[in-house]
């Protein structure tokens, strides 16, 4: 059996076999790659050296992307082989590490394949500098090491917080990019919806773009901004792909209550929602949180008040179970009832009445005031008539005497 391997292994290498044979050799000479960032990725093959050639076969790769983008070509007279991707179109993300490569095919049919070239898709619009500590990158176009060491501290005093929430693993390589208004950053994230952000975070790649401009808020938004995308990192890094299957609430619940410095307009949010009676069930925060400024503003806030009642209610170690339960793909209303023991309503209301300061009977009462008044209504119309028509009546006539 062995020796029949061996020898089937050797006309395949022969070529005495049929099919495609496609060699991989090093890469051919004058294989270039250029962008401008957002606009076009060109990459481009000099293939004069390469006589006899039928055609060639330019590929591309993200991270973190199982797609790979190609296209073929012939190749001109000049042997100038040229072409442009567009990013936008292929909704290549800010940041990420690219592959291209080519193919060429030759007149007789034979195919010589190029090694993988890496690109590093950044925002090229400015020049960045870069300082890195203890697994944290970060990259800067505005201010002096200074300011970069400040956001390094700002990271390391994330870590340690989070690290006392729920247990997430020490950073192997996290990228932190900054620009210097949140216009800049919002160029890297068009198409998503949310013209409104300061910062953003690809999970799976280990990066996040914070705006930190300059001025008297510039460290109080670092150390709510990079906090919080590094929860989102390092829950990534605890998960895996499992990461998805968290509840939108307990996602961003978790990066919110890891924010050195929390957001203080939050919990003048609640109450005011509270008072109106216009806060959002927290069954509506499983999925996605709502696209505009007003209601995703006020799902942050209760978010991070919801997960933290329950970080002080039960536990880290429970808190950690929620996290696992889910991770494990129980949906929104299971995960926490196998952890607590609750259902996810019941602790609603625990956190409602204790967080909060929420009376359910004034809450009834709220709610059944409507009714009350329509009941009212209804009995006062036949009093009122009845009263109306006995004044209306004549008085009796007394009898003589």
């Amino acid at each position: 059996m062995l020796r029949r391997s061996f020898f089937l292994v050797l006309l395949i290498t022969l070529g005495f076999l049929p099919g495609v044979h496609v060699d991989a050799q090093a890469e051919p000479p004058g294989l270039t790659a250029d962008y401008k960032f957002d606009e076009w990725i060109r990459i481009q093959l000099e293939t004069k050296d390469f006589p006899k050639l039928k055609g060639t076969q330019i590929f591309l790769q993200s991270e973190g992307d199982a797609n790979t983008w190609s296209s073929p070509l012939l190749v001109p007279e000049d042997g100038q082989v040229s072409y442009e991707f567009n990013p936008a179109e292929l909704n290549i993300r800010a940041f990420t590490s690219l592959l291209y490569w080519v193919e060429i095919t030759q007149n007789d049919g034979k195919i010589s394949s190029g090694d993988k070239q890496p690109l590093n898709y950044v925002d090229n619009r400015f020049e960045w500098k870069q300082r890195s500590q203890n697994g944290f990158e970060v990259y800067w176009h505005t201010g002096d090491s200074a300011f970069a060491q400040n956001i390094l501290d700002t990271a390391q005093l994330g870590l340690e917080k989070m690290q006392s929430i729920v247990p997430v693993p020490s950073p192997e390589k996290v990228r932190i990019y900054v620009y210097d208004n949140p216009l800049d950053l919002r160029d890297t994230l068009r198409g998503t919806g949310r013209n409104w952000v300061g910062a953003h975070t690809d999970p799976d790649l280990g990066v996040m773009v914070v705006s930190l401009p300059p001025g008297p808020e510039q460290r109080l938004e670092m150390e709510r901004q990079i906090p919080h995308e590094l929860m989102h990192i390092l829950l990534y890094e605890k998960l895996g792909p499992a990461y998805v299957n968290l509840p939108s609430w307990l996602n961003e619940g978790l990066a919110s209550i890891a924010e050195l410095y929390p957001n203080p307009d939050s919990l003048i949010m609640l109450e005011s929602s509270q008072e109106k009676d216009t806060l959002l069930p927290i069954t509506s925060l499983c999925n996605a949180f709502p696209r505009d400024a007003a209601g995703a503003y006020l799902a942050y806030a209760e978010a991070a008040s919801f997960t933290r009642f329950i970080q002080l209610q039960y536990g880290s170690i429970l808190l950690d179970q929620i996290v696992r339960q889910y991770a494990n793909g129980l949906d929104c209303e299971r995960g926490i009832e196998i952890a607590l023991g609750k259902t996810l309503s019941q602790v609603e209301r625990e956190w409602q009445r204790e967080a909060l300061g929420d009376d359910p009977w004034i809450t009834a009462l709220k709610n059944l005031a409507p009714w009350l008044v329509l009941l009212v209504a209804v009995l006062f119309v036949p009093v009122a008539l009845v009263f109306a028509t006995l004044r209306s009546r004549p008085a009796p006539n007394k009898p003589a005497n």
